[in-house]
């Protein structure tokens, strides 16, 4: 694995500073993938999705009133083996799930609802992508219930709302 800290994944220009995550893939594409297990995919995923969570709900608490939303875009990538890529984005208000479902086609959209000052976090919904909507919605009876019922809410314009409450339902 690459060191990100590598010199040759950095950039200075015009005063804007990051890394250059393109060369960093290609580098890692031309050798040899390890494999991994779905278990090892998914416990390094939880620990990284649980530290990125922590940071986008101290920008909520610093940035907005309570409650606030965390919106999670989750994406895997199509053209990098064991490669997960999560998208924490606060508002302060909800998206609408059919504006996410048409704009993300190929992201799970996960929405938070969280109350900084009583250190309280909800789970409001979760989406996956569009094809998998539709697979879902063929044959609901063999996946979780509240899957299907997001899905099915999200068709219905029932999760496009202008605001939730910790006491109710999605």
């Amino acid at each position: 694995m690459p060191d990100a800290n590598d010199p040759v994944y950095m950039f200075n220009k015009h005063g804007a500073k990051g890394k250059r995550v393109g060369q960093a893939a290609i580098d890692i594409l031309s050798k040899a993938q390890p494999t991994y297990t779905a278990g090892d995919i998914i416990e390094g995923f939880g620990e990284d999705y649980t530290k990125e969570m922590e940071v986008a709900i101290n920008r909520g608490i610093e940035k907005f009133q309570d409650p606030f939303y965390v919106l999670v875009l989750t994406k895997k990538e199509a053209w990098m083996t064991n490669v997960i890529r999560n998208y924490f984005a606060v508002r302060q208000t909800p998206p609408y799930a059919r504006d996410l479902i048409a704009e993300y086609k190929h992201f799970t959209k996960t929405l938070y609802i969280v109350n900084g000052k009583k250190g309280q976090i909800k789970l409001l919904w979760s989406l996956p992508g569009w094809e998998d909507c539709k697979v879902v919605s063929r044959r609901p009876d063999m996946y979780d219930p509240d899957l299907v019922s997001w899905i099915k809410k999200a068709y219905e314009g029932k999760l496009d709302r202008d605001k939730y409450s910790f006491d109710e339902a999605a």
